[in-house]
This record gives structure tokens, sequence and C-alpha cells, in this order.
């Protein structure tokens, strides 16, 4: 079947209001209200839910409407009800799982009209910002009675060396003949049926170093005739995944998984995915020195797994957030059981020829085992997953100490054995409880909370969940890594989610204990909502996990929402060793008067800025991130300001601000040196830059300016923000915004105060042409740029 974008000619309507012409993907939720009095307050970023209404009138020919038409929805969120023509069709109430729909018998030569509805009114639902309405593409398929139906084709690696593929396709009817396409375009292997076996000479195999992706190519013809009936292609990488308990390999080789976990939402874009949204995440990640990301906590975009695929990034791929168990008083766990099937059906269908998923996971810091017949249904689920894709391990997040906290505390979950229609989020007077109890324990007395993971029963209580799956996930479980490698030596496990501040000592166990593949810190990438709950706070008011109104963001991640890289990225790559110099950060200058609160999810505060006009004379904290080095000499304009050993990847320096240039000198055991790296201050007049980050943008895309406070050495200016105005013409400007927060400003207003000299700006053009943007400041002056789509 022929498949094209469907997301022209949308108009929205909010709560029953009036219809208005929207571009899709579109987050609904970005423009509803925030407030302090928000059903589900820090959890949403203090966003409120609503109803939303989709309508768009399509014409089609009588051929058209006499084939076979389906409609592809990459997320609805949620509870979707759709409509043709005043027909009502079935569709998943999960708003991350992509589904399709069979608008066949609802069509009608000439003019349609199709309806969506989408509700998350009912609030909270979520423990994020989850976004709402048409977030992510729409897609129609077109095709005759004799097609090959939509992810039809499905490539599996039996073998790398020599390298073999198995090719199954799924049609109507005909015989398909199949080709394979190398990375440079020539035809390598060519067979016929609807199941065949292939061999790939001198293949190139895909590996995060060397993502080679395949085509594969199928043609239908009508049986005993050369008539083709349909043609379809898909990408595939040849790489075989393995796993045991000497540790995860691919293609053969022993592969340890450096991870972060990422949420569903592109910061000022709210939840709206488009592809060069996921790319830019992924390629960002990827120059930090991730090789790998978790999806959390639902099924991932289709266009981050291409990108994924494209830069070699491995993906573990998340179904859920809950089971039955609810966690919230409006989430899925309502619908879990008569649709959890469905959803793993639909994870594996839709992600299967992605070389890039090499884990698929079941579920997040889920209790559910807990309860009577949870067990049960997680090897049930476990059970789908082999059999709908054998290639793949199955892992699920288990939170240890939260487990343990369930059964020696008050069972904060199954207050009823585990009936799912009793198993409510707890009531006002109720104590909180599952991963919010866990939070906010862990913000309360720090790291140790995790000790519980090992208290006396422990093992015994979560070793029939964590054996029900080809790879235990471990979140906050650091305690047992060790334990667990003497006690269950065959038990193969990865950290899916630790604390960033932890990596040095957590890497150190991945690369010393064998049957420990991986290690994914929360959070990769920051995200909207849960706000504050990474974030240091310089005010009393401010302290805690859940920060109070107006705040935004969670402060969690290594990149900010705008992809800027933070201390936690420089520890990274100074653990990792995949940053060639030492990094250097400091802690922001302009609150070193005032007392810090610090936030269990964040080991420092600090940024890659020396530029802190108006704060000279006060003393700061530098840290300097390496790798390479015994010791790092500290210069401020060419004059030392003190050597340090490098402990734990990091030396630290007590320095008082003044402007010029900061230069950390890593030095061998002999005072050798070995690298070095600079930060720099602006100097002169200040002045408002707007700059493209790519040459082009691809038309129906989006395009992401830059746009920052710089002096005259185009160096950024971190003290010196002010609100900055936007005008697009040619083009649509769909978000706006800084990674500031706390605020009440709206990423959709085109007006925003930068955040530490910093602004991102995203602009949408449907078709080819260049578009303008044009930023202003009120002292700044103005910034114009020329915007090409292509």
């Amino acid at each position: 079947m022929r498949r094209t974008p469907f997301d022209d000619g949308w108009t929205f309507s909010r709560n029953d209001g009036e219809y208005e012409p929207v571009v899709v993907p579109h987050d609904a939720m970005l423009g509803n209200e925030r407030r302090e009095d928000a059903p589900a307050g820090s959890a949403s970023g203090y966003y409120t839910g609503a109803r939303y209404r989709y309508r768009k009138s399509f014409e089609l020919s009588e051929s058209q409407a006499n084939g076979v038409l389906k409609l592809e929805f990459e997320g609805v969120y949620r509870d979707a009800r759709i409509a043709v023509n005043g027909n009502a069709l079935e569709a998943p109430p999960y708003g991350f799982v992509p589904f399709l729909i069979d608008i066949s018998p609802a069509v009608r030569p000439g003019a349609n009209v199709i309806e969506v509805e989408a509700d998350n009114e009912s609030q909270p639902d979520c423990r994020w910002y989850s976004g709402g309405g048409l977030y992510r593409p729409v897609w129609l398929w077109e095709g005759g009675p004799l097609h090959i139906e939509p992810e039809g084709i499905r490539v599996t690696t039996l073998s790398y060396d020599p390298a073999t593929v198995r090719v199954q396709v799924r049609a109507t009817g005909g015989t398909p003949s199949v080709s394979i396409v190398d990375p440079g375009g020539a035809v390598v292997a060519c067979g016929e049926g609807r199941d065949c076996t292939l061999s790939i000479p001198r293949a190139q195999l895909w590996s995060e170093e060397r993502p080679d992706l395949y085509r594969c190519r199928v043609t239908l013809t009508a049986d005993g005739t050369a008539d083709v009936t349909d043609q379809a292609e898909t990408s595939f990488g040849i790489r075989m995944v393995e796993w045991n308990e000497g540790g995860l390999f691919v293609n053969g080789r022993e592969t340890l998984l450096r991870g972060g976990c990422i949420h569903c939402d592109n910061g000022v874009l709210g939840a709206a995915s488009w592809p060069a949204s996921e790319r830019r995440r992924i390629r960002l990640l990827k120059q930090a020195g991730f090789n790998a990301v978790r999806v959390a906590h639902n099924p991932a975009p289709a266009a981050l797994l291409e990108a994924c695929d494209e830069m070699g990034v491995y993906v573990m791929d998340e179904a859920w957030d809950m089971w039955f168990m609810r966690k919230n008083p409006h989430d899925y766990a309502q619908h879990f059981l008569g649709w959890c099937d469905h959803d793993l059906r639909r994870l594996v269908s839709h992600d299967y020829n992605h070389p890039s998923v090499i884990m698929y996971s079941i579920g997040n810091e889920i209790a559910d085992p807990l309860a009577p017949g949870g067990v049960e249904l997680e090897r049930s689920l476990v059970d789908l997953v082999h059999a709908l894709d054998s290639t793949r391990p199955v892992t699920c997040g288990f939170n240890l100490t939260m487990m343990v906290m369930e059964r020696i505390g008050r069972r904060w979950y199954a207050q009823n054995d585990g009936d799912a229609q009793a198993s409510l989020v707890n009531g006002d007077d109720e104590p909180p409880r599952g991963s919010l109890l866990f939070n906010l324990a862990a913000q309360a007395t720090g790291t140790g909370m995790t000790l519980l993971a090992n208290a006396p029963g422990a093992d015994a209580l979560v070793s029939p969940a964590l054996d029900a799956l080809d790879i235990a996930g471990y979140n906050y479980a650091a305690a047992r890594y060790r334990v667990d490698a003497r006690k269950h030596p065959s038990r193969i496990v990865v950290g899916t989610e630790t604390f960033p501040y932890d990596l040095p000592r957590n890497w150190k166990l991945v690369e010393e204990l064998p049957n420990l593949v991986g290690d994914f810190m929360w959070a990769g990438w920051d995200y909207l909502g849960e706000a504050g709950a990474g974030a240091w706070a310089y005010t009393a008011e401010e302290a805690g996990f859940s920060k109070p109104w107006p705040w935004l963001v969670a402060g969690s991640g290594a990149l900010d929402i705008l992809g800027n890289p933070n201390a936690h990225a420089a520890l990274a790559g100074a653990v990792w060793k995949t940053a060639s110099a030492p990094s250097i950060a400091a802690r922001p200058v302009n609150v070193m008067d005032g007392k810090t609160y610090r936030a269990t999810w964040r080991g420092s505060d600090a940024i890659p800025s020396w530029s802190w006009r108006g704060c000279e004379g006060v003393t700061t904290e530098v840290e300097v991130y390496a790798h390479d080095a015994r010791s790092v000499r500290l210069e401020l304009d060419g004059r030392i300001v003190g050597t340090r050993p490098v402990k734990r990847f990091v030396s630290r320096f007590e320095v008082e601000y003044r402007p010029g240039t900061l230069t950390a000198i890593a030095l061998d055991e002999t005072g050798r040196e070995v690298s070095r790296s600079s930060l720099a201050s602006a100097q002169g007049p200040l002045r408002l830059e707007a700059a493209p980050e790519t040459p082009t943008a691809k038309a129906g895309d989006v395009a992401y300016v830059a746009i920052a406070i710089v002096g005259a050495n185009g160096v950024v200016e971190s003290n010196a923000d002010e609100r900055v105005e936007i005008e697009v013409l040619d083009g649509e400007l769909v978000g706006f915004g800084s990674a500031r927060p706390a605020t009440t400003e709206s990423f959709l207003a085109g007006s925003y105060t930068t955040y530490r000299g910093r602004a991102i700006a995203v602009v949408h053009r449907s078709g080819p042409g260049n578009a303008t943007l044009v930023a202003t400041g009120p002292t700044l002056g103005t910034a114009s740029v020329l915007i090409p789509f292509a």
C-alpha cells in the first residue's frame, strides 16, 4: 500500500470552542491553561486537561474510494474516538501507542470528513507532562484488492557471519518478489515468496560505530501474470542481539549501554513529535557520549527510532508506566487488562525492523507482581513478546526499593489484594504511594533510600518478578549489583534508572560485572512536568521534590530542554571516556550569595559558562571533569588559581569571579599536560544573535533557530536575560522559549524570557522556500535570519 502524509488541512477545537486551523503534529495540551490549582499540580507542570476535537475534509476519487484505505495514527493522547462521515470506528484508548484503522467501509467518492476526539480533561492521568491530541503524525495508506499490508515486510537477521536474513511478507494475494539494496544503492540479493531466506555478500553490519542501513524492496504481482499490483520497502540493519550471563552482544561483540532515559516531550514544542526534533535530540545525546536511550515510559515515536537507526543509538523500547494498579486516579490502568495484548502487538509490529531497538521493556516501577496473579500476568506479557519477536530480550524497570516499601509499609498499591477495580490511587487524606512515595522518600533521605533494596527478605520478595524477565531491570538498586552477581550469577541485569551522579561507581560495576550490561541515568534529556524534581532550589519555599507554582520543567536532564549540556553531561563524558578534553562547569555565580537546596536527582547545578556580568567578586565553585588526568591546574587569564587532584573524575576549585578566560589543564602523574580546555566571558556590548542550527530544513518539517545573548566575541552571557519577541515571515512559529525552570510565559506566545542567555525558536514551513525569523530584545536590538526549506 502507498503511504502518504495526512497532516495537512486539520482544524481544531478545544472544549467545544470554535474550530481553527492547526499544523499536525499538534500538542493540544500546550495551549491549555496553566494555573496554580491545576488538578495534576507539579506533575503536569501545572497544565490543566481538556477535551480536543479535530476535523478534516478530504477528497477521494472513485478508484480511491473503492480501494483499501487505512489511516495510521502514530499517537493520539488519549481515549481516541474516530468517525469518518459520521461512522464511528474503534480506536485504542492508550495515548502512546501507534495504531491503524481501516476506513474503507466508511468513505465515498468525492468529499469526506474525518473527526477525531481526544480527552485528557480528567486529571491527574499521568506522572509527567503527557501532551494531548494529535501530537504525532498521521498517515494515509492506499491500496487495491491485491496489496502488501502496512508493516507487512518483516526482516530478521538469522546470522551475521555469513550474513543471512529472513524476509516475511504479509499480502492479500499475489506473488511477492524481494530485493535487498545495500547502503550504496546496489541490489545485492533477490528472492521470491512470502517467506524467503537470503544471503548478503560482503555485508556491512549495523552497530553504534557503523550504523549501515539496507533497504528491502518488495514488488507484488498478480498470480500467473507480470502485472504489478503493489510495491513497498522498509529499511533494516544486519544485526543480531544475543544475551547471557556473560553480557549483551551485538553481532557477537560485547556491548555496554551508556544510557539515558528520555520522556515524550520536545521542550518548547510540548509533546509534538517532528522528525527534525527527534533527530536533533538523538544527535545531541550521541554527541554527549550516550549510545543508548530508554524511551520512558511509553512506545517511541517512529521518527526517533529512525534517527537512532541512522546515527547508531541503541533503544530500550518501553510499553507502559503502569499495569492494572493505578498510580493516578485517571491513568491508563483502567484500560490495561482489556488492551495490554493489543498494545504489545502494536509495539512489536511497528518497531520490529528498527535495528536500533535491542530490548523491549514491559513497564516501569510496576508493583503488580506483588499482587495475587501479578507474576503470572508478567509471564504472560513476556511470553507474548517472545511469540511476537524472539530476537530481542524483554526487561522491565522494577524499583526494588519501592517494592520493599510496598511490603513493609502500608501496601500503597494493592490495598485490596490486587483487585484491579479497587486498586485506586490514594484519596486526598491518604499518603502517596508507588513511584511518588519513592520519589518523596528519596528526596527526604537521599540516595541511602535505595539501601532498602537489600533489606532482609528483599531478595525473596523481588526475585520472582526479576527472574520472569530475560534481562532484569533495576531502578535505583545499584547496591544489589555485586550482591546479586554472587547470589544470581545467571541473572542478566541492566540499570534501567539510576542517579546520574552515581555514574562513576555504577559504571565501574558495569565494566567489572559481566552480567551487568549497562546504566540508564535519569534523565538524559530534561522534560516538562514533574516540575523541579531534579532541580536545585535557592529559596526554602522551592525546596523539596515537587516545586511550587509556576515551576514547569523537571530539571533532571544531563541536557536541558533546549539541548544544552550541564555538569551531568560533563561527568558522563569523563566516566565513559568520550570527552577528548577536560570539561569545565561553574556553579551559577548569580545565586552563590544565598542558600542552596539540593535535589536528589542532581549532583551539581554547574553549567559550562564563565560569563556572569554584575557578579564580580562573588566566590563560586568551578568543577573540572576529566578521565585522562591525575590532577587539574586551573588558570584565569594565565594566572594559576590552583592545582587539585582528580577524584571520581572531577576536580573542584573555589574561584572569585571576574571576567576573563578560565583554562583547565589536565595533568598526568608526572605533572605533564595531557589536554586542556577553556571558557571565556562575553566581552563588549551585548547583542541578540539568531542562528539556524542546520543549513537547510526539509519542507513540511521544522527548523531550529538558536537565540542567544552574546558579546562582541560571540560568547553567550549568562546573566543578562530579557524577554525576546519573535516574528516569522513566510513560515509559522510553532514554539519559542527557554529552559527557565519557573515561569508563567507560554511557548506559543512568540515572546519569552531567555534563560542564562539562551532560547530556541522552532519554525515550520509546509513547502519549499525561505522563511525569515526576526528576534527583538528591549535593549539588545534586532537579529534577523533567513531559514531555507527545501
